[in-house]
């Protein structure tokens, strides 16, 4: 693998194609080549940047910037591959050799997963994601009263939430075959000192082996379908209620006020040693620790809480510790950092259009899911380090037509791999773009509105004095009614 460390100039532009270059294997004959593989790569990644979800959008835009990508890619012709050429080529590679080399780039900085187990402190370790994401245009159509006919393709994911990028995927074409593909990945990845999160429906005993045999940790979900453990623990919780439970219990509450709605969480851990029978720490042995988040809502629009309370149980692997005083509060962070698998699965659905990939074909689903991953990556990261419009970051919608200039997407790769926005801060289209204030508007408050008032800021005889004083009236009349 190429050094990470070695840095990067503007003035090299082709660094991203020698990357692939050096580190993607061409199947295909040497002689015989006409669109090196690493061209069709990193092109294609780029056009998956400006929003071309099928192959015939990726020509169409390879076409409309082909004088620029002559430019930052050496030995590209005039002559633009059709776009059954471009699905062949992105069929044949192996996609986890790009993976392979994602997670060595990236993890080439990591202290965590050199150091020794357990000896990285818990608020900084990275929490590894898994879960399934389901591409809907891959079912097969239904017959007659058949609707379970076929599922189609589940895309099996490790994510990062620390660096914010797929370390390893796996395609299955059966929703219960998750597990196995999870315990596949656990025994490829170096995940020492990692926290290891996803979904009951893959919280066996197996996958928790394995997730100790991998030196890491694991805060899983419980629901019924592990039937004797759920019921068990939701009966421990109930004494913990009734203040019937008498070891050590480990509580954090917290409050948020996002998405129109107040929304109240609190987490409660419990000691497995003192909480689960004797049968149960038999069989779980892994388990040290089970947790409860129970939430509330309340709707800013109807000023309504929900009558149902929602409880969530949680298994871990991390022993509950009461001398520190921020240990449930870490933990709490912990499980929320396992929803950002889920929103990216949601805008690799939406932004990305992943859902209406109708193609049946195995290979060429898991490579071009890579590269629209690494695409999402990318615009995710410019996202997070531009300056916020209108109090929000920028949308995908508007980064990808962004994108739609070959320059401007190249910038962005750029970006990413080094780490540094410098380029785009200091180039002046962007500056015009990103950085610019925001025009005034008609509802624009001025600084000293509060102190001085609108008799202070204007004239008597002006025309916004008088817009000001009957504005005064006008709100005067309502509260009076």
């Amino acid at each position: 693998m190429t050094d990470p460390t070695t840095p990067f100039t503007y003035d090299y532009a082709t660094f991203l194609q020698r990357i692939i270059e050096l580190n993607i294997n061409d199947p295909r004959c040497k002689s015989m080549v006409v669109y090196p593989l690493f061209i069709v790569y990193a092109i294609h990644i780029m056009a998956k940047m400006a929003g071309c979800n099928n192959a015939t959008a990726v020509k169409l835009w390879w076409e409309q910037n082909n004088a620029e990508l002559q430019k930052l890619f050496y030995g590209l012709d005039d002559v633009v591959p059709s776009e059954q050429t471009i699905r062949r080529l992105i069929t044949c590679a192996n996609n986890d050799e790009i993976l392979k080399f994602l997670q060595d780039y990236f993890t080439q900085y990591r202290f965590n997963t050199s150091a020794a187990s357990g000896a990285v402190p818990l608020i900084e370790r990275d929490v590894i994601s898994a879960d399934g994401q389901n591409i809907r245009a891959t079912r097969l159509t239904k017959e007659e009263n058949d609707a379970r006919k076929s599922s189609g393709y589940d895309l099996v994911s490790l994510y990062s939430a620390k660096y914010g990028f797929t370390l390893s995927q796996r395609t299955v074409d059966k929703k219960n075959q998750e597990a196995k593909a999870i315990v596949e990945m656990l025994d490829e990845l170096n995940l020492r000192n990692c926290i290891l999160a996803w979904d009951a429906i893959n919280t066996r005993v197996s996958t928790l082996e394995a997730v100790i045999k991998a030196e890491a940790d694991f805060v899983v979900s419980l629901k019924s379908n592990q039937g004797t453990l759920f019921e068990e623990v939701s009966d421990v919780f109930h004494f913990v209620d009734v203040d019937r439970y008498k070891f050590e219990i480990l509580t954090s509450a917290r409050v948020s006020t996002e998405h129109g709605r107040i929304e109240s969480k609190e987490i409660c851990i419990l000691n497995a040693d003192d909480a689960l029978s004797s049968a149960m720490k038999k069989k779980w042995s892994n388990v040290k620790g089970i947790i409860r988040v129970r939430t509330n809502r309340v709707y800013k629009s109807s000023n309504v809480g929900v009558d149902e309370i929602e409880d969530r149980y949680f298994l871990t692997s991390i022993t509950p510790d009461g001398l520190d005083e921020n240990f449930a509060n870490t933990m709490q962070d912990i499980i929320l950092a396992r929803w950002k698998i889920e929103s990216r699965h949601w805008v690799i659905d939406v932004a990305f259009c992943q859902d209406r990939l109708p193609l049946r074909n195995k290979d060429y689903i898991a490579n071009v899911t890579v590269h629209t991953k690494i695409a999402a990556n990318v615009l995710s990261y410019i996202r997070e380090h531009t300056p916020l419009y209108n109090g929000k970051p920028r949308s995908f919608e508007c980064l990808q037509q962004i994108a739609t200039n070959a320059k401007f997407a190249f910038m962005f790769l750029e970006a990413f791999f080094k780490d540094d926005m410098s380029e785009i801060e200091n180039d002046e289209r962007f500056i015009g773009i990103f950085y610019k204030p925001p025009k005034p508007t008609g509802n624009d408050v001025p600084d000293n509105l509060k102190e001085n008032g609108f008799d202070a800021l204007t004239e008597d005889d002006s025309p916004l004095s008088l817009f000001a004083k009957n504005r005064r009236k006008i709100k005067s009349k309502r509260i009076d009614r």
